[in-house]
């Protein structure tokens, strides 16, 4: 399914945007035959003005007006001094319907912010938490609602989560019965002490995935972009989490190593209370939920190359009573605080 310049002419005269096209670059270039789902998401350069991203969309989980929602919302935080492309209206909505091969589609034309960031280091994870901070910030004094979550819940949907696959090696005996219990019994304890309070925190809208392929530097501003997972989080919860997925999992800078990775999201969280402080409401339940997302992260339950089942598949015990212990002790004591 190539969008071809006579297309993307039509595309970007519905948004009454002029120029001459000199090339089209695909970031994502998706089509199931099967589903009718499309996903293109391409860079629009011109020989006569500043290149454009277009986004054509037709997926059942980004209905027209969630993505509607989220346009106005990137909008919002940009009309606030959040560096985020510009989206382009076309008769007053930012997602207009084109009819691609037979098919209604969605699209949102977006300025180009830049290149998106290739590493972090302990200034730039300090400068991404800023960048968090203001835009929750900005969120919360606005009001700002979108209508659905993000994939990103503490409490409830969450896709940075292994707990799940840490019971399943449990249940199935894989795994020591007495530190799996012993570990369960502390998640639980910490987990429904942030179950209690969850619903009176903080929750509004949020970008959603503030990792470094979203970021770009402008001028030496750090800029946001990407908001097709943006949706309503509580912000504690959202701060943890973005804060562990920077620290974590984003490349590292050169001279930077695996074992800063911790102080990076310290450096996270302060620099996210330079621009939004927490109440001593989110202060109550942080160590809790830093405790169990970082134990529970993942990558290091399911997915690196020496997560628990991994070496569990490898019958490494050793290791597999290392980590469990780790485990333990991040959720006895939080090795981060506020």
């Amino acid at each position: 399914m190539n969008i071809s310049f006579d297309m993307m002419n039509e595309i970007l005269s519905l948004y009454k945007i002029q120029g001459e096209l000199s090339a089209i670059h695909d970031f994502i270039h998706y089509y199931d035959e099967k589903s009718a789902e499309v996903k293109i998401v391409a860079k629009v350069e011109f020989t006569d003005r500043s290149p454009l991203v277009v986004k054509i969309t037709k997926e059942n989980e980004h209905p027209f007006h969630k993505i509607e929602a989220q346009s106005g919302f990137s909008e919002y935080i940009r009309s606030q001094g959040v560096l985020t492309p510009k989206r382009y209206a076309s008769d007053g909505k930012y997602c207009a319907h084109y009819q691609l091969n037979n098919l209604e589609v969605g699209v949102t034309v977006e300025d180009f912010l830049g290149e998106e960031l290739k590493a972090i280091d302990l200034t730039q994870s300090y400068k991404i938490g800023q960048l968090l901070g203001k835009i929750h910030r900005i969120s919360e004094d606005g009001n700002c609602l979108i209508g659905s979550n993000t994939i990103f819940n503490f409490c409830g949907y969450n896709e940075v989560s292994g707990y799940a696959a840490f019971c399943e090696l449990g249940e199935a005996g894989k795994i020591d019965s007495t530190m799996y219990l012993k570990i369960k019994e502390l998640y639980t304890e910490r987990f429904e002490r942030v179950r209690r309070v969850w619903g009176r925190l903080p929750r509004f809208a949020t970008q959603g995935d503030i990792s470094i392929n979203n970021l770009s530097m402008v001028n030496g501003t750090l800029g946001i972009f990407d908001y097709n997972i943006a949706g309503d989080e509580t912000l504690i919860g959202d701060m943890v989490l973005e804060g562990l997925l920077t620290a974590n999992e984003m490349e590292l800078a050169k001279g930077v190593t695996d074992n800063v990775r911790i102080d990076l999201f310290r450096r996270f969280v302060e620099g996210y209370q330079t621009e939004r402080p927490l109440s001593d409401d989110e202060k109550k339940v942080f160590g809790d939920i830093y405790s169990i997302s970082s134990a529970f992260w993942f990558t290091k339950i399911k997915y690196n190359e020496n997560a628990l089942e991994k070496l569990v598949e490898r019958n490494e015990t050793d290791q597999v009573g290392k980590l469990l212990e780790g485990i333990y002790n991040n959720l006895s004591r939080p090795l981060v605080d506020v």
